[in-house]
This record gives C-alpha cells, sequence and structure tokens, in this order.
C-alpha cells in the first residue's frame, strides 16, 4: 500500500467540533486540498487515558459517532487509527472475564501472571522501565476470592497484553482485520516498546524480541493492506532501526530540532540530522502528548538541549517526567515538553511559518496536529481544570471557534502552505540539502524538469520559495513577492 504524499492532520474524534461527523465535515468544507489523510486519535470506547484504555477497538464510542463517520473519511482520505499495542482496558470483556473464571477463562493467556514468572527481585524491580511512580504490577481479585498479580504499566485501567502468548497475536491479527474492513490505511502502534517483558532487562524496547514482535506487525498488517506506524519515544537508533526494517518511523528529533535552530539562529544540527533520516518516515512538530526530548538525544548536544528546555518550560506547563527505575538517563528527568509548538516560538508567525516550511520540506509525509494547524495558544483553563499537563495543547474547540481560527492570517499562510505541500509535482522525486550559511537552510525537492526549493533564514525568520510552475499548485499571489531581481527565467519566487 502506498500513502498519499500529502500533509495529514491529527485530530481528536471531539476536539473540533463534539463528533466525529463534525470532524469530517470540517475536514471535506474547510480542508479542501489542505489534508490528503487523517490521523484520528482513538474513537474507541475507552475509561482511561484520552481514549487510550480501548475497552475495543471494534467499536466507536457512541458519543462520538458510529463507523460509518470513519468511512466518511476514509472515502477521500488516507485513514490512520491507533492500534493500541501494549494493553487493553480493565472494563474489557476480555478482563471481566479473566476476573470472573481466573486461570478457567478462555481469555487468561492474554494477561501476564506476574506470579508464574519467578522470584523478581529489587535489583529485577530497579531495572525496569515504568511510566508510574510505583511498581508496574497490579493486585486482582478473582470472583472466587483468590488473588494475583497482572502487569500495569500505564495507568491502573491499562492491563498489559502478553507477547508470549499465541493468543495475544490472534487478538491482534482480528483487529487488524477488522480496521482494514472499514477502510483504514495505517495504523499507529502505540506503546509497542512496553511489549517485552523479561524479567533481568528494563522490559522496555528488549532487543531482538522487540524486532519480531514488530516483524510479525508488519507482515500480518501487509496481509490485509494496512501500512504500520510504531510509536516510541526514545534515542533516535530507533527511528533508523525502524525505517531500516521497512516501515514508517517517527521524525521525532524534528520538533526540539526545528525549536533549537529558530530560536538560536543555528542549522548546524537540523542540516546534519537532514543529510541522514530516513525517507519513509512521518514527520511532526506537535502531537498530543507535547514535545519529545530522549528523541533528539546525540543529535543536539546536552548543553543545547538543557538551554531549549529552560527556555520552552517558562511558557509551558510542567515537564511530563522519565520513569525509569534503574536510573534516570541523558539529559535529566525531562520526557515531554508541555506546550504548543506555536507558544514554544514565543506566538512569532513568521517563525512559525518558517518551523512548518521546513517540516514539509523535509524527507517524509507530514502530520499537523490539529492545534498546531489553527495556531493554537496553550489552554491553561483546560490545564487547570484537569491537572494534566498536556492537556495544555489539547484545547476544544467549537466548530465557530475552529473557524475563526481558520480565517487569521498565520492559518492563512499555512494552509496555503500545505496546500503547495500537496500539489507541486517536485515533492514526489528527489530531497536535496543545498549549501547555506550558519544561520540560513536550503532544501528542496526535484522531479524531471520539476523542482522546488526553499529558504529559510533562521536568524531573520524569513522562508522563500523558488519553484517551476506546475499545473494545479496554489495561485502564487496568495503569497508575498520576493522583492529578489535574481530570479531565474521560467521560475517563480515569493515568500511564505
Amino acid at each position: 500500500m502506498t500513502l498519499k504524499n500529502q500533509v495529514q492532520l491529527i485530530a481528536y474524534p471531539n476536539r473540533i467540533g463534539s463528533t466525529l461527523r463534525e470532524l469530517a465535515d470540517f475536514v471535506e468544507h474547510e480542508l479542501a486540498d489542505a489534508v490528503g489523510g487523517v490521523h484520528v486519535l482513538p474513537p474507541f470506547p475507552s475509561n482511561a487515558d484520552g481514549g487510550f484504555s480501548p475497552l475495543t477497538h471494534k467499536e466507536i464510542a457512541p458519543e462520538f459517532g458510529s463507523w460509518a463517520d470513519i468511512e466518511r473519511l476514509t472515502a477521500r482520505h488516507d485513514i490512520c487509527l491507533d492500534l493500541v499495542l501494549n494493553h487493553i482496558s480493565d472494563q474489557s470483556v476480555e478482563f471481566q472475564d479473566y476476573l470472573a473464571h481466573g486461570k478457567a477463562s478462555a481469555y487468561a493467556p492474554l494477561f501476564v501472571d506476574v506470579d508464574r514468572m519467578g522470584e523478581i527481585t529489587t535489583d529485577d524491580l530497579a531495572k525496569i522501565h515504568i511510566r508510574k511512580e510505583k511498581e508496574p504490577f497490579l493486585p486482582i481479585t478473582f470472583a472466587d476470592g483468590s488473588n494475583g498479580r497482572v502487569w500495569c504499566t500505564f495507568g491502573e485501567h491499562q492491563i498489559d497484553l502478553d507477547y508470549r502468548a499465541p493468543a495475544t497475536y490472534e487478538y491482534i491479527e482480528s483487529t487488524m482485520q477488522f480496521l482494514a474492513a472499514r477502510g483504514v490505511k495505517l495504523l499507529r502502534l502505540d506503546a509497542f516498546g512496553y511489549t517485552t517483558k523479561q524479567i533481568g532487562t528494563s522490559c522496555f524496547l528488549v532487543e531482538p524480541e522487540v524486532w519480531r514482535i514488530l516483524a510479525w506487525c508488519r507482515s500480518t498488517a501487509a496481509r490485509y493492506g494496512l501500512d504500520i506506524l510504531p510509536e516510541v519515544h526514545d534515542h533516535p537508533s530507533y527511528q533508523y532501526a525502524i525505517a531500516r526494517r521497512g516501515m514508517w518511523a517517527y521524525g521525532f528529533a524534528l520538533p526540539p530540532l526545528v525549536l533549537y535552530s529558530l530560536l538560536d539562529a543555528n542549522s548546524h544540527y537540523l542540516k546534519a540530522w537532514l543529510r541522514m533520516c530516513p525517507a519513509n518516515q512521518i514527520t511532526v512538530l506537535d502531537t498530543h502528548d507535547g514535545i519529545c526530548i530522549p528523541d533528539v538525544e546525540d543529535i543536539l548536544p546536552r548543553h543545547h538541549i538543557e538551554a531549549l528546555i529552560s527556555n520552552v518550560s517558562d511558557r509551558s506547563a510542567d515537564p511530563i517526567l522519565r520513569r525509569s527505575a534503574a536510573n534516570v538517563h541523558s539529559v535529566g528527568a525531562i520526557y515531554q515538553l508541555t506546550c504548543t509548538f506555536f507558544d514554544a516560538l514565543q506566538q512569532n508567525e513568521d517563525a512559525y511559518i518558517c518551523a512548518r516550511a521546513i517540516q514539509f520540506f523535509a524527507p517524509g509525509i507530514p502530520q499537523v496536529y490539529y492545534v498546531g494547524l489553527l495556531a493554537g495558544s496553550n489552554d491553561n483553563e483546560l490545564l487547570d481544570a484537569t491537572g494534566e499537563a498536556r492537556e495544555i495543547n489539547r484545547h476544544h474547540y467549537a466548530l465557530d471557534e475552529a473557524r475563526a481560527a481558520l480565517a487569521t492570517p498565520v492559518v492563512q499562510r499555512l494552509l496555503a502552505l500545505m496546500r503547495l505541500r500537496n500539489q507541486h509535482p517536485a515533492f514526489s522525486g528527489e530531497f536535496e540539502l543545498h549549501y547555506s550559511n550558519a544561520t540560513s537552510v536550503d532544501m528542496g525537492w526535484r522531479q524531471g524538469e520539476h523542482h522546488i526549493r526553499l529558504l529559510v533564514d533562521l536568524k531573520f525568520k524569513t522562508a522563500t520559495v523558488t519553484q517551476t510552475p506546475a499545473p494545479g499548485v496554489p495561485d502564487v499571489a496568495s503569497f508575498q513577492p520576493s522583492g529578489s531581481h535574481e530570479v531565474p527565467e521560467g521560475l517563480e519566487q515569493y515568500r511564505l
């Protein structure tokens, strides 16, 4: 399967409007030609973690709509849905049956029986990569009064699956087949790194087992016409390894790299990454999880990362911390910065357009988070109401509010840039990195007679495009003339 080489939108089912139907209306009527795909964050019945504690992947939560709404989107767009690979809800049919019947349950093999794993020493516990401030085991009581423990990496409603059991693979394959039949094209494999449970290790991204699990996921998904996008935040070498194995990787190093480059007017590290990043990647600047730090380690030097954390933290909520029981490694405890990307750039509209231009010209398929699409600012009221730091970047937009945001000058510039990225034929060719000085980046694409080139001046926050005219590409009159008298004959040049 081939995904459209066009910008994708990342959106919750209920935060542009309140239902999937309203989201579909917005995409069809307001974003025509601006997006070729939509990553709908979990629309499934769930009892925790913003949808990431699914009771099942085979139903749509009634408050969001129905599968007909998803299938409406799939008719014109590449649709990505999350397959929560590591766990299911404690309210799922499977786990409730396990509680009712214990080891006699047909679903018992799906869950990790911690007490059957042998002795787990204090040293073993200290090595486990955890996501909360206690051991990742949950005591349970069965219907007959007996007790047990299951693995619970995340919240207490999210029960981990056991990837040592054939039943788990059967469960995942059935889910893949179901989603493919509804027209889904891409599965984001949420939290796949926690699927490797081996006492004496970190139980996170344990090699080579993690690659065997992903190889199975890739081959199984391909049988149903699906692509997969494994989601992991850790050292960037994991993204290269994922891409090398023929899967879509995330360009998670790009957000902190772009922020650093624009805030410090230094292109050195960004250009180094552009030379080596994979072509089969999905790029982002913002997501529902904030701006992640581990992904840029060993690409951006430690002192620059620390300065960036300090800079952005002045405008954001408390950062999300790492939970490694063995140690707090690399640049300290910071895992994610909780801030909208627009606010991270101090609401500088020119800098924001430069950031998006860099993202769209980088190798890969770009995704734009809905708050970023609308150049949203930090929602401190939502943060205060929920107490969840990441909610600062998860604003609920009524449809009228979203449409008003679309009309603002910065968003109109962004939409024009998105349409350019979707429609110029050069983006289907080869990526080129051109010579530029230390305070600029010059990059482009070439296919046959068509080429397009972007020059970003990081110091003055300007983005200049030079391109061959092409049928169907947005009228360049919507952009500003470059003012240059040195445009080669037959080319167009303008400021974004």
